[in-house]
């Protein structure tokens, strides 16, 4: 079972119904501070948390907000609605038991109100398959396949097998229908809610939440520790983390207490260091010569305490685990109280990161990164937020959402798609994993074909796959496509890139600015590029100028548009011997607009979406062109 969508009706700053898509595998939440980054993941957390804990309870004293929670006072508002789809192997489990078919609908809803009980819609089985299970499984004769088949509702036909269970097979009938009432949990349809209560319920995943409190304290009191009680020497955060390391290991107290039994406790702790030294080092890198020991340190009062302590191999010395980086006791942190689900099979786990990693090095998130990638995701949905750009994957940005406090007391903080985002502070982590993948990219392309922004970037990679998927010539596979931000940051790149025998062309609009074309034309003259290697619009459409939108058709670029902005142009408004964007921009007002807002348009639709053979023979001289140029 996944989750797909989330709605947070009212939660803190979120002061309107707020509903965003989660991915299959990783959802990534970016937000500058304060933008309601925690609260997002405390309201999913709160829907279905995966132990008993108070803190993790829906609360509306605490929760909802202040704003408006005098008028709610009297009321059970709903929290938040999680919507989940049955996947293959839960539709199986349930079929096994029943017939193929028994399943309506994939998708359910459970809804969540601020006194923590839960209403659940959606859930719709079909009775008509459910009939013939139950004459095919008991064998009823031609007079009961009658009864059963003309009753309507499941009430009907539970009358009609009482009325008639002196025929063979419906007493034994009568018992299972007995059966699903008493397992319905008193749902309108007895059947949606025994299917529900006693298949579906027991597999929606758990909410797993993980944030900077959760840290491993360097030195636990044993006494202490064994009495259940938390005093000042360990926070409720640190009792639990030491708590899920003690279960990890699978010691007690009672062992580390008993001087008969030290050696098989040594054992155990010896190996659930290695253990969790194996799994550390394999993703952190920033210093391999690191080992994780526990120790008992026994004092003259009878006090035992356990030590843990970091050995460094390379300056053979150990130091307790508070003196290493913040970083570094989160990332141990974070895996002993992972540690407390992995092992469960019998639940299925959503994760909920909140800012992880905050305290790394870049290197090192990239590391954990990497971690979430590979070890957490093909297991677990996995949900995390952050402000980080090195916490963001350039090549995913479909899989974030943005989360942007509007500073409205009647609107407060709002979830969208990436892609939607327009405050700048919101999009900075975002644009800046952008700027960092395209200036790794420069150093390990052989062949960099340079354009102005990412709108060349969206167009170019989509028909040079539709051409290739037609047999017909793409871009050539080993060249990448370098977005550098407008024709103005063109030379600087070109400079960049030079001494580091890169092959490099250049793919542009036709200036409308002087300097830039003044600096271009002396990089020429300075033989740091040739001017074989420029490539301009105008020259492949044979036209005096041109830009990118100048390849489309004039009606197939007004489709993009008026799709992109909301507008009612017409293509018979615009001259057929003109530049498009000069008169898309006066009949603006004179006002420049977004010209990714089109291309990100025609990613968003593009199954939706055909292109003239007129265009796609536009894009294909040009691809054979660029490519002579490598």
């Amino acid at each position: 079972m996944v989750l797909k969508k989330v709605t947070i009706h009212k939660y803190k700053s979120f002061l309107t119904e707020q509903t965003y898509d989660v991915e299959n595998q990783i959802t990534r939440i970016v937000g500058k501070n304060e933008s309601g980054k925690t609260a997002l993941l405390e309201a999913l957390a709160k829907s279905n948390y995966f132990e008993n804990n108070s803190e993790f309870k829906f609360n509306k004293d605490l929760d909802y907000p202040r704003s408006e929670l005098i008028k709610a006072r009297s009321q059970n508002p709903k929290a938040i609605t999680c919507f989940y789809e049955l996947t293959d192997e839960d539709i199986i489990t349930v079929e096994t038991d029943f017939a193929a078919g028994i399943i309506v609908d994939k998708t359910f809803s459970e809804t969540t109100y601020y006194d923590n009980t839960k209403e659940t819609s959606g859930v719709e089985v079909s009775f008509e398959v459910f009939k013939e299970w139950l004459i095919t499984t008991f064998g009823v004769g031609d007079q009961a396949k009658d009864i059963i088949r003309s009753a309507s509702t499941f009430s009907e036909l539970k009358s009609s097998v009482g009325e008639n269970e002196t025929l063979p097979a419906m007493q034994e009938i009568k018992a299972e229908l007995t059966k699903i009432v008493a397992g319905s949990a008193d749902w309108d349809d007895p059947l949606d809610g025994f299917i529900y209560k006693t298949y579906i319920e027991p597999r929606i995943p758990k909410l797993w939440y993980f944030s900077d409190y959760f840290s491993m304290p360097c030195r636990i009191n044993l006494s202490e520790f064994a009495s259940g009680t938390i005093t000042g020497s360990l926070s409720a955060e640190e009792y639990k983390i030491a708590k899920a390391l003690f279960e990890l290991s699978g010691l007690q107290i009672a062992d580390i207490q008993n001087e008969n039994n030290f050696e098989a406790f040594k054992a155990q702790l010896e190996a659930t260091s290695n253990a969790i030294t194996d799994d550390m080092f394999e993703y952190w890198t920033t210093n391999q010569n690191l080992e994780i020991r526990f120790e008992i340190e026994h004092t003259s009062s009878g006090i035992r305490y356990l030590n843990i302590r970091i050995y460094n191999s390379k300056h053979r010395v150990t130091l307790p685990l508070k003196n290493r980086s913040k970083g570094f006791l989160w990332f141990f942190s974070f895996l002993v109280w992972f540690s407390k689900i992995q092992g469960n099979k019998n639940s299925k786990y959503i994760l909920l990161l909140d800012e992880p990693g905050l305290s790394l090095h870049a290197s090192a998130q990239n590391d954990l990164l990497r971690f979430i990638d590979e070890k957490l995701a093909p297991e677990y949905q996995v949900i995390y937020t952050t402000h980080s750009p090195f916490m963001i994957d350039s090549l995913k940005l479909n899989e974030v959402r943005t989360v942007y406090d509007t500073q409205n007391p009647k609107i407060g903080s709002v979830v969208s798609d990436a892609v939607e985002e327009r405050d700048s502070d919101t999009l900075f982590p975002l644009q800046a994993a952008l700027g960092y993948t395209i200036a790794q990219n420069l150093y390990v392309s052989p062949n960099n074909l340079l354009v102005e922004g990412i709108s060349d970037l969206v167009y170019l990679n989509h028909f040079s796959t539709v051409l290739k998927e037609m047999g017909r010539e793409g871009l050539s596979d080993d060249v990448t496509i370098v977005p550098v931000g407008g024709a103005d940051k063109i030379a600087t790149f070109i400079s960049l890139m030079r001494g580091n025998e890169l092959s490099t062309v250049c793919l542009l609009d036709t200036f409308t600015d002087q300097s830039t074309k003044t600096r271009l034309k002396k990089m020429v003259e300075q033989k740091i590029i040739t001017e074989k290697k420029i490539i301009y619009y105008h020259s492949v459409l044979e036209q005096s100028f041109a830009d990118i939108e100048d390849m489309f058709t004039k009606d197939e670029y007004v489709a993009l548009y008026n799709g992109a902005f909301g507008a009612s142009v017409k293509a018979t408004d615009l001259e057929a011997e003109k530049p498009i964007m000069s008169q898309l921009k006066r009949m603006n007002g004179n006002k420049s607009f977004n010209h990714y807002a089109p291309a990100n348009y025609m990613a968003k639709n593009i199954g939706t979406l055909t292109f003239s053979e007129e265009t796609l023979n536009y894009f294909e001289k040009l691809f054979v062109e660029v490519n002579k140029k490598f």
